[in-house]
Order: C-alpha cells, then sequence, then structure tokens
C-alpha cells in the first residue's frame, strides 16, 4: 500500500470511527424512519459535495469516470422508493458548510472520504437487505453503490489519486475537514 493511503487511512481513522459511532447504524432498533431520515441528510451533503467537485476540471481530468461516481442520482432513487419525490427532494436543506476543495489536492482528500464510503455501503447495504427489507431497486442503491464493481473502481480511484502527484498535507487535510463537515451537519453541535 502506497504512504499516502497508509497516512489517509491512519489519519482519518478516529474521524470515521467516531462518525460510524454516532451512526449506529446497526442498532436493532434502527427504523425505516431512522433509515429515510439519515437518506435525506446525505442528499443535503452530496447535492452540494458532488456539485463542488465536479465543477473542477483538474479532478475530471484526473478521474475521467468522475461523472459515474456521482452518488446524489442514487440517493435520489432511494428517496423516491421511500416516499420523497423529486419536487420534494428539491425543497430539502442542503449542507453550507462544506470543506474547501479548491484544488486537486483538496477534491481528491474528499473524494477520498466518499468512495471509501462506498466500500462501507456494500455491508450497510446488506444489514439493510435484513433488517429494514430494503434492496438497491428499493431504497438501498446509494449503499449498494457500484455493487459488484465496488472493489475495481475503488482500485481505480487509488491508483489515480497515487498517480495524481498531490500535496500530501492538502490530500489528508481535506480528507479530515470532509468527515468533520459531515459530521456537524448529521450531528449540529
Amino acid at each position: 500500500m502506497n504512504s499516502i493511503l497508509i497516512t489517509l487511512k491512519q489519519t482519518t481513522r478516529p474521524h470515521h470511527e467516531r462518525l460510524e459511532k454516532k451512526l449506529d447504524l446497526f442498532a436493532p432498533d434502527f427504523s425505516q424512519g431512522d433509515y429515510l431520515r439519515l437518506l435525506i441528510a446525505f442528499w443535503g451533503f452530496y447535492r452540494p459535495i458532488e456539485t463542488r467537485l465536479t465543477g473542477l476540471p483538474e479532478l475530471r481530468a484526473c478521474m475521467p469516470d468522475m461523472l459515474r461516481r456521482i452518488k446524489l442520482p442514487l440517493l435520489s432513487a432511494d428517496l423516491r422508493a421511500l416516499g420523497v419525490g423529486s419536487d420534494a427532494q428539491e425543497q430539502l436543506p442542503v449542507c453550507r458548510d462544506l470543506p474547501v476543495c479548491d484544488g486537486l489536492a483538496a477534491a481528491l482528500g474528499c473524494l477520498y472520504v466518499l468512495e471509501g464510503a462506498s466500500l462501507g455501503g456494500q455491508v450497510i447495504s446488506r444489514h439493510f437487505n435484513h433488517s429494514l427489507n430494503l434492496n438497491a431497486h428499493n431504497g438501498t442503491a446509494f449503499f449498494t453503490g457500484y455493487g459488484a464493481a465496488t472493489g475495481p473502481m475503488w482500485q481505480a480511484f487509488t491508483t489515480r489519486l497515487m498517480a495524481a502527484g498531490a500535496d500530501e498535507a492538502a490530500l489528508v487535510n481535506s480528507a479530515c475537514e470532509t468527515f468533520l463537515s459531515l459530521e456537524q451537519w448529521l450531528y449540529p453541535p
């Protein structure tokens, strides 16, 4: 494993673990209502952050499959499946306190967090399939993500991240800021 990936994983681990603990997705009393509230909150975070990321030409050049990596359509499909129509989605609140993504290194740090969530989403989608009777067609498209292609998509991402030669400190700082921004959005102080 490349040293930047090791640094990213080690530095973001406390943020990741804290957020995972707060989310407590595997709690026995986590209901479909809790799940819907979570998807709405994720939609409010992913909409502006993905808009910002896809607007960066240097990121699109580094990640030619960037549009395939966008999760907002999956979140929107899940919300529609759970009764929140497209018009209602447009009225949902969005996060305004986003991490800075003003260059390639910062964008890659942010994307590291979002792409990493796709890995964990595989376990989460299986859990909600059993606990809430949901699948990729009726509410877990976001967590199912790339499905069988998740491993190869992660590998392609990390290969491009390592080849980008981006400033390591900016990458790591952005990844940490992304975790903090998401945590504050989901759990305001």
